[in-house]
């Protein structure tokens, strides 16, 4: 199958204000302190992540013709903030730890569940990125 690139663009000015316009979408983050127009970075991305399993549960389920009434994920990231605050840590600046809790609202059994989930996070390509390392390239334009 051929490569699929996705692409965001953002923009901040004077404040702490990020946006970007994807697609017919406007995506805002912020910062609590500041304005608070969107939700932080680490909150975007902890709903990113709930978001992609969201919607590959649905897929999934389809595929498997499971009658998914609705799921609700959980997602809670534990971190030491010191090293984003420039601080001396051991702990890694990101996440610690990410737990993840699934409430499918679906006909199946306890074990079938936790088998179903499974293969949703393992067809997530955000939780995927987690998981395993991705080549990050930075450079300044």
């Amino acid at each position: 199958m051929a490569e699929k690139v996705v692409e965001v663009t953002t923009t901040m000015g004077t404040g702490w204000k990020v946006t970007a316009q994807v697609r017919d979408h406007l995506l805002v983050i912020d910062q609590p302190t500041a304005t608070n127009e969107g939700a932080n970075p680490l909150e975007t991305f902890l709903f990113s992540l709930a978001g992609c399993i969201s919607t590959l549960a649905k897929m999934v389920a389809r595929e498997q013709k499971i009658t998914l009434r609705g799921i609700e994920i959980k997602v809670r990231g534990v971190m030491n903030p010191a090293g984003l605050m420039g601080q001396p840590s051991e702990d890694p600046v990101g996440f610690k730890q990410i737990d993840i809790e699934a409430d499918i609202d679906a006909d199946l059994s306890a074990e079938d569940k936790l088998a179903f989930f499974d293969l949703v996070c393992h067809r997530c390509p955000v939780h995927d990125n987690l998981l395993n390392k991705t080549l990050v390239n930075h450079a300044p334009a």
